[in-house]
């Protein structure tokens, strides 16, 4: 700051040999390239889906679903975002999950192991392209992103006492540390306990394999316990100080696990006592229950670092100050150092939060579309319809509150200028309305898992807008 020099790089341009070459820029239409590619090769090898059966809203009549707008522009969603990634099994799903995110979280261990201190970086993303932009004679971008911690002379943490509050880089590596430790056992056991399911998982003998699933779900349960409870004391503790509505938004995600391992276990049991169909719909409800718990327990180990990198990504091609909005580390690395204002990174970080729920929302509906087609009954299938059509409604709430909330965020210190015109009270609701409605988007984003599950009624009149007048009945197409 002395200086008067901004340290922050410049915006790479896309029309620069310079910038997309020597500084690495290339990586992003290198990532872009095998996307398109991936989804050209999917779309063309996809399944052809009965679009009665994966269609979340229709009727009797396929005028009258052609007739209303919803239901075109969700199926226009799934065709090109959801149909062409559809797994075929939930056992190669899962493993690809299990890996994918083991991955992203094992450098935070290798840095704390190697280098002695706490650091977020995108290595496992940004390598390959990096990699590959080097094959090609350019440049790589740097993939260090948060450093959370100054170099730790010991190496794993004591396990007591607690390091003192004063002592605030030692505490960050407790917390830290147990919060890893836990969520990786986590990662494991549950994969396991998904991936395993089938009778032939633990042993082809029936019996002794549901006897071994309940067993290990047993453990699965109490390391999910664990890890519940590592989520809700790091969230109070807050070692590393988030703002308090980040806070807010990581105890929804707390309440999200309660309800869904809940739910699970309460399926289990029902699953065990009933026969027949009743059956088979309990067991899919505590299969659906799992899934989507593991997902949203484990977006702290990839979800949340999928999103960062690509926010990240993107940051490298926008101004210093717009970078600052969405890229989490640019705006907490340049703030320490005086540029830039650390009261303002809770933007990006609920920017990051709610491309992670997008994703979360995008795997669910992955796992719905493969499970839609399993043969176990119609009242099996109006269940996991009905599980489908949820997962549209929270999709869609959150893209009406993010509309007006988006732009609010990024011209914030411009309203907030603006807002000195007024007189008081109006002057602190304009000035703040980007804090407002960031504050709605939270209770919205984290806790409409509460209000689906716990308060299902309350939604009646919300379903009611997307469901069609007639009855759904599955009709095949000739």
């Amino acid at each position: 700051p002395d200086s008067g020099v901004d340290p922050r790089p410049p915006a790479l341009n896309l029309t620069s040999w310079d910038d997309m070459c020597t500084e690495g820029g290339i990586t992003f239409i290198i990532f872009l390239t095998i996307f398109a590619l991936y989804m050209i090769k999917r779309k063309c090898l996809a399944k052809e889906w009965d679009r009665t059966v994966t269609s979340p809203f229709y009727s009797k009549s396929e005028e009258q679903d052609q007739s209303r707008f919803l239901p075109r522009v969700m199926e226009k969603i799934e065709d090109i975002f959801i149909l062409p990634f559809v797994p075929r099994a939930l056992d190669s799903f899962v493993m690809w999950i299990f890996f994918g995110f083991f991955i992203t979280t094992i450098p935070m261990a290798i840095n704390r192991y190697y280098k002695k201190s706490w650091e977020n970086d995108v290595f496992a993303l940004q390598g390959p392209f990096n990699l590959i932009s080097h094959l090609f004679g350019c440049g790589m971008l740097n993939t260090t992103t948060i450093q959370y911690t100054e170099v730790l002379e010991e190496n794993p943490p004591p396990l007591f006492p607690q390091p003192p509050k004063s002592a605030k880089y030692e505490r960050i590596d407790w917390f830290l540390f147990f919060h890893l430790s836990i969520g990786l056992l986590w990662l494991c056991a549950a994969f396991l306990q998904i991936y395993k399911h089938k009778v032939g998982g633990w042993s082809f003998e029936r019996e002794e394999h549901w006897k071994t699933h309940r067993w290990f779900g047993k453990v699965s349960l109490l390391i999910a316990l664990l890890h519940t409870l590592m989520m809700t004391y790091i969230t109070f503790e807050n070692p590393v100080k988030q703002d308090l509505m980040i806070q807010v938004g990581y105890l929804g995600m707390v309440i999200q696990s309660v309800i869904l391992l809940q739910r699970g276990f309460k399926f289990a049991r029902l699953t065990a006592r009933s026969t027949g169909d009743e059956k088979k719909r309990f067991k899919k409800f505590h299969e659906m229950s799992m899934f989507q718990l593991y997902v949203k327990t484990i977006r702290g180990s990839g979800t949340i670092r999928i999103s960062a990198w690509l926010l990240w990504l993107v940051g490298q091609f926008l101004a210093p100050d717009m970078r600052d909005i969405i890229d989490r580390s640019c705006c907490q690395n340049y703030a320490e150092q005086g540029f830039g204002d650390a009261s303002a990174c809770w933007k990006p970080v609920f920017l990051n939060h709610f491309t992670m729920n997008f994703i979360n929302d995008w795997l669910e509906l992955l796992y719905i579309h493969m499970k839609i087609h399993d043969v176990d009954g119609k009242a099996v299938e109006a269940t996991v319809r009905e599980e489908k059509r949820k997962i549209w409604i929270k999709f869609g709430l959150r893209v009406i509150g993010i509309i007006p909330t988006f732009p609010l965020i990024i011209f914030d210190d411009s309203i907030r200028q603006w807002s000195l015109n007024f007189p008081q009270p109006l002057q602190f609701i304009i000035g703040n309305l980007a804090t407002i409605f960031t504050y709605g988007m939270i209770l919205l984003l984290f806790y409409i898992e509460f209000a689906i599950v716990t308060f299902p009624k309350s939604l009646a009149s919300i379903e009611g807008f997307f469901q069609p007048d007639d009855e759904p009945v599955a009709v095949k197409e000739d």
